[in-house]
């Protein structure tokens, strides 16, 4: 029976994307009679099912709105100066993540940008205040993103850009990692 309880514990585990979820593991005293092993044996396994479950809840949640997004108010931020390396978050028609490279945002400390190959220049400006990139003039300017937020991690700053296209919003993620 624990043979049993503990493979289909691993097989939940795999097939649930959960391996990082919260391990809850019982304490099993010596004493403790076979039925009360197979009953804190079960408890566990349950916990260790629900931990799986609201793993995999968040992270459909997560994909359903374009990713996860900061929700507490962010202090304003000085903006992170370099080349932005761009993929389009997309879900393809299985419903699985798919990640297409869209090229490199070259942000200058003077107001100016470069897409791509570097032929196309455009001006922008940033409010620290509210994190906002709005392009003035350029590539960007000309496809009017709904939306381009700065954030900063550890190591890297990020771009988030909302695109509106004739089929919809494309989301954007730009990472560059100086500092």
């Amino acid at each position: 029976m624990r043979l049993t309880t503990t493979l289909l514990t691993g097989v939940l585990l795999a097939l649930s994307g959960a391996a990082a979820a919260q391990t809850i593991t019982p304490t099993l005293a010596p004493a403790q009679t076979p039925q009360e092993r197979a009953q804190a044996e079960a408890a566990a396994v349950r916990a260790r099912a629900a931990a799986a479950l609201q793993a995999r809840s968040e992270a459909e949640a997560a994909a359903k709105t374009g990713g996860p997004r900061m929700t507490a108010p962010m202090a304003s931020a000085q903006l992170i100066y370099g080349d932005y390396s761009c993929i389009q978050n997309a879900l393809d028609a299985t419903k699985r993540m798919q990640f297409i490279p869209r090229g490199v945002i070259q942000l200058n400390n003077n107001g100016t940008y470069r897409y791509l190959d570097g032929n196309t220049t455009g001006r922008y400006t940033y409010d620290a205040a509210t994190r906002q990139i709005t392009w003035l003039t350029g590539y960007f300017a000309e496809h009017a993103p709904a939306k381009t937020t700065f954030s900063i991690a550890d190591k890297a700053g990020q771009l988030d850009i909302e695109l509106r296209t004739g089929t919809g919003t494309q989301n954007w993620s730009c990472g560059c990692a100086k500092k």
